[in-house]
């Protein structure tokens, strides 16, 4: 059968809207999203400089509240609190998710270590932090203090920064890892000269996203909070209340941080990712060069840049 008596195929309206105006429909949908999601906040920050306080459309700008929110102590003992909190969250989690990785790779029941790993995404944060505090407080005899705080939000980013570091490693060849190994290197040293290199873009992600999840954390931070209020409570606790407009600079502050760090680990990923991209093909170009010099018998260099 030639394409002249082949049957005519009919294509719906949908059909032929997508084929014309797919990519522009597409990038409408993507649109809507991003500023669905960024708009509740950017709206709060700009609230923030409104010089009435008043929740509306700025007539003006004015730090006023800023400055209100710096002289108010008990609200800086929360922030001072919460980045202390946070930092410690940051490196607890980031070297519990490498050690987790590295042993994931050496174990058999890969998919049990990744299900346990994930629970607490899909859990609660009020059943884990209540659960939380029945075993810390109750049946451990432990005071609510910021080490059982860090306890929760440990829980809460390890599963995130464990995931980041795991795809990271994804990107390590492991013939390459066991060749150091089999020349002499120990576990550490192979991890350090080779894997560390090649993983460092998931490490900082996995650091920068538990600093920002610790830091905004609530949920688990309410039933084991001891002295002293992170951000979220505190900012709880006032707006259960009143809310008064230095909430705002507080709240404006918080959304400016947490973006600008994510806008951060954003652009270092992808400088990251094209300086790895370019090294892969250097390498690969490099490899290609000594392999048709030995197979010609000529003198290899000693070392691969030499080629």
């Amino acid at each position: 059968m030639n394409a002249e008596n082949a049957p005519s195929v009919q294509r719906g309206f949908f059909e032929i809207l997508l084929e014309k105006h797919g990519f522009r429909i597409w990038g409408i949908f993507v649109g809507f999203f991003v500023l669905y999601i960024l708009l509740p906040p950017l709206l709060l920050v700009a609230v923030s400089f409104n010089p009435s306080g008043r929740v509306q459309v700025p007539t003006g700008f004015s730090l006023r509240w800023y400055d209100v929110m710096i002289q108010t102590k008990s609200l800086i003992d929360a922030l001072v609190k919460s980045i202390l909190l946070a930092f410690l969250t940051t490196v607890i989690t980031t070297l519990l998710a490498i050690q987790t990785a590295l042993g994931y790779r050496k174990t058999r029941f890969k998919t049990l270590v990744i299900a346990v790993m994930v629970l607490p995404i899909f859990l609660p944060g009020l059943i884990q932090g209540f659960s939380l505090s029945l075993l810390l407080i109750e049946f451990g005899g432990f005071q609510r203090s910021i080490w059982t705080e860090l306890a929760g939000h440990v829980m809460w980013a390890l599963p995130f920064a464990f995931l980041v570091v795991l795809t990271s490693m994804s990107a390590v060849n492991r013939e390459t890892v066991l060749a150091a190994m089999d020349l002499g290197a120990n576990e550490w040293r192979a991890f350090k000269d080779i894997e560390y290199p090649i993983i460092k873009p998931g490490i900082t992600s996995a650091a920068i996203f538990s600093f920002v999840l610790s830091f905004n954390e609530f949920s688990r931070t309410y039933y084991l909070q001891g002295i002293g209020q992170t951000i979220p409570t505190y900012v709880w606790n006032k707006i259960t209340v009143s809310i008064t407009p230095e909430i705002f600079a507080l709240s404006s502050i918080t959304v400016i941080l947490s973006l600008s760090l994510i806008a951060i680990a954003t652009v270092y990923l992808t400088m990251v990712g094209r300086v790895a991209k370019s090294t892969e093909e250097r390498s690969g170009r490099t490899g290609l060069r000594l392999a048709r010099r030995q197979k010609s018998g000529a003198a290899v260099p000693s070392h691969p840049e030499e080629a």
